[in-house]
């Protein structure tokens, strides 16, 4: 009997890890059991990647003035990228009514003009050396950023 059971035993050891690793592979289920499935990528969502990407270079130099030409180029494609932004609608504008969705694009637009206007007051400070009004500057855009997010950026699942 014990002949049998250790070669089941090792078996198991040997197969069930292998087991749980394949499985970990799927997709997890949603709520209805079926797989879920992978929320598609918009345009906007492709833009603001671009733009995050600067955006986190331009966190880390901006208080350094030998970065400045690097930060000015940041900048710019910070821009341009808002720029495109600012020509598309998020996402969660097809979960808002028909009658207020007018409303909340033009909300997204004001939203992304007031944080270009800032932009442009970085570009400045940047041109003129001044690093310590970059980085009150980024701090101001990072909070504008965030409450753009929230009120128009549809959440992460």
């Amino acid at each position: 009997m014990k002949k049998r059971l250790l070669p089941l035993t090792l078996a198991l050891t040997l197969f069930f890890p292998a087991a749980v690793l394949v499985r970990a592979d799927e997709k997890p289920a949603a709520p209805d059991g079926k797989p879920a499935q992978k929320e598609e990528e918009t345009e906007l969502g492709k833009t603001m990647e671009k733009l995050n990407g600067a955006w986190r270079k331009l966190r880390k130099q901006v208080a350094d003035p030998a970065s400045n030409a690097s930060s000015l180029e940041l900048v710019a494609t910070v821009k341009e990228q808002t720029e495109k932004a600012l020509t598309l609608q998020p996402d969660k504008a097809k979960d808002i009514p028909e009658a207020d969705r007018a409303k909340y694009i033009q909300g997204y637009q004001d939203k992304m003009k007031e944080f270009m206007a800032k932009l442009e007051k970085l570009n400045a400070a940047f041109k003129a050396n001044d690093n310590t009004a970059a980085a009150a500057l980024l701090k101001e855009l990072g909070t504008l950023q965030r409450e753009g997010h929230k009120e128009y950026k549809r959440p992460d699942k």
